[in-house]
């Protein structure tokens, strides 16, 4: 049961850091924030590449997303033996 609170607290805490780096994306940027606020010149499949701020909040958003999919999955058997 303790684990499974834990678990809680990291998903909130992983889900807030999600919210708040997608808040920090630029909205004219070709990336998930972009979809989400309507940018105009969405060209998912076109190479491009970030270099700094935008690379570091690309990669820390795909890190973050992997990690509450893997919490919830792991949440969800303990919740389901218990």
């Amino acid at each position: 049961m303790a684990t499974a609170v834990a678990l809680i607290t990291v998903l909130m805490i992983v889900s807030l850091a999600i919210i708040g780096i997608s808040f920090m994306m630029a909205p004219d940027s070709n990336s998930f924030s972009g979809a989400l606020v309507g940018s105009n010149d969405l060209d998912l499949f076109k190479v491009s590449k970030e270099r700094g701020i935008k690379k570091v909040l690309k990669w820390s958003m795909i890190v973050l997303g992997a990690l509450l999919f893997i919490f919830a999955i792991v949440l969800r058997v303990i919740i389901q033996k218990g």
